[in-house]
């Protein structure tokens, strides 16, 4: 066994020699490009495309009357004003999500270009938080492909939260800022001279940080509040707190106010139990032993199983790794967080795999920042023993081969489904005066979503979300007539709702 061993470890340390860091990040972010501009305005993302009329039970219900585009900021203004009254509090990504659903028609790409910018920014931002300082990405090769590994095959909901334009603004933008408002406290973990407080652009930053950060989404800013706190408390205990860090949580506590403290979220949840009470849990359930075993069984465990192998680089590390107390501490602070919001979110009346988005980023942070920390051990035990030479050599080539084998399946069926929505325009185009409009429902090619599960487009996405229903009345479709000024649409298709249920989204 050890000279087969030695052979596949020889290869394996042939092909990883010859991978550099710029191959690995354009390949990420070429494919992430390529995918963003395969998709189409999908579910909600027509629904922002209008402004928001809170006095008439929103944009989102199914049934409501006409809507009035989006044609300037000042719409969008307005739009959010009345959102925030009578749906939710989450207004600066749903300010972009209304910018670029006005700006599509006119430019086609542009959101394509600036989701891609915002995903290389979460890969740096995670990889900085990770090392514990700003360094370039060669530094840690393996650390660089953990992270796009872990973006690619860990992210519940993959393609609800990363590529489409309302769940990309709403849950990888605000990851990016959380990040980027963490990383100086990150920084100042690690360094007593950080030179913050004597520079005169760190107040104001800090300042926008913290307002945006507190002002993003519930479970994320929570828990990046506890993990500030949490730098806070160790900075008092060292004598070394500064006022950019005071600065930066008094500004996060007002957006987290201004976030948790909107009036629109009680308000939805009563409009949600009136009009819509097939897609809530009955009042007399909420908070009750039924709602959290509910939100445990179909939420909490298959997040938790996703992000089992990230886990266990932590578990490794705290448990067998030589790196300082210091180290461990701060991979324990990232780990915490991750646990935190899937804790926060059993407190949800509907637990949904997406909303656990930021589990997952804080714990990339703690496995990313494990795995750099126990990697000259793995190495002087490769050069040690046979068969971790061998597990490792098997790791690596079936790690690049899923990547790449996904990545070709993810591309086929976005392919398909940007093409039989560009096909289905046309449909629309050349029956504009019919009452109804009859079109074709999506179909997905060679059940590849089987395989690829939520990195993709699959037929429970498509029910729930990504495609047009057979009643005119549904949001969906009367959203998608509405926006391209006709009648009524409709698949041809009837949904089988008890086939479909409401199936999890791992």
């Amino acid at each position: 066994m050890e000279v087969w061993a030695d052979r596949l470890y020889g290869l394996w340390q042939a092909l990883w020699q010859r991978l550099n860091w710029q191959q690995l990040l354009f390949f990420g972010a070429g494919v992430f490009l390529w995918r963003n501009i395969l998709m189409p305005m999908v579910g909600d993302d027509y629904s922002y495309a209008f402004i928001w009329d809170g006095a008439h039970a929103g944009n989102l219900m199914d049934g409501i009357g006409p809507r009035q585009r989006i044609t300037s900021l000042t719409d969008i203004v307005a739009s959010q004003w009345s959102h925030y009254f009578t749906w939710g509090g989450r207004v600066p990504a749903l300010f972009a999500v209304q910018f670029f659903a006005w700006q599509r028609s006119a430019h086609d790409f542009l959101f394509a270009f600036v989701n891609t910018a915002f995903f290389v920014l979460l890969v740096f931002v995670l990889f900085w938080l990770a090392a514990g300082r700003i360094e370039h990405l060669r530094k840690s090769k393996a650390g660089l492909l953990w992270l796009l590994l872990g973006l690619f095959f860990a992210i519940p909901s993959y393609i609800y939260t990363m590529v489409w334009l309302t769940g990309a603004c709403v849950y990888l933008w605000t990851a990016v800022v959380e990040c980027a408002f963490l990383l100086p406290y990150a920084l100042a973990y690690w360094r007593d001279d950080l030179p913050l407080n004597k520079s005169g652009w760190a107040m104001p930053v800090m300042a926008l940080l913290g307002l945006l950060a507190g002002w993003s989404v519930e479970p994320g800013a929570i828990v990046t509040l506890l993990i500030t706190l949490a730098f806070l408390v160790m900075f008092y205990r060292q004598k070394k707190l500064q006022s950019w860090q005071l600065v930066g949580l008094g500004f996060f506590m007002v957006g987290l106010l201004l976030l948790m403290l909107a009036p629109g979220s009680m308000e939805r949840l009563r409009l949600m139990q009136e009009l819509a009470p097939e897609y809530t849990m009955p009042p007399e359930l909420l908070w009750t032993p039924i709602m959290f075993l509910y939100n445990f069984v179909e939420g909490f465990v298959p997040v938790f199983l996703g992000e089992l192998p990230l886990w266990i680089l932590v578990v490794l590390c705290l448990r067998y790794g030589q790196c300082s107390r210091e180290w461990k501490r701060y991979i324990l602070v990232f780990a915490a967080g991750g646990m935190l919001v899937l804790c926060a979110m059993m407190f949800s009346p509907d637990f949904r795999a997406h909303g656990a988005y930021h589990s997952v980023i804080f714990l990339l942070v703690a496995s990313t920042a494990a795995l750099r920390a126990i990697m000259p051990q793995a190495a002087m035990q490769c050069r040690q023993v046979p068969k971790i030479r061998l597990g490792v050599s098997l790791l690596g080539f079936t790690a690049i081969a899923s990547w790449l084998l996904s990545t070709v399946m993810c591309l086929i069926l976005e392919t398909s489904y940007s093409q039989q929505w560009a096909e289905r325009e046309k449909i629309v185009n050349e029956h504009r005066q019919d009452d109804l409009i009859v079109v074709p429902a999506i179909e997905l090619p060679g059940h590849l979503d089987k395989i690829t599960g939520n990195r993709s487009v699959t037929e429970t996405i498509l029910t729930f979300g990504a495609d047009l229903e057979n009643d005119p009345r549904d949001n969906r479709s009367n959203m998608y007539a509405q926006y391209h000024g006709v009648k009524g649409v409709v698949i041809d298709k009837q949904i089988d709702w008890g086939k479909y249920g409401e199936a999890n989204e791992w």
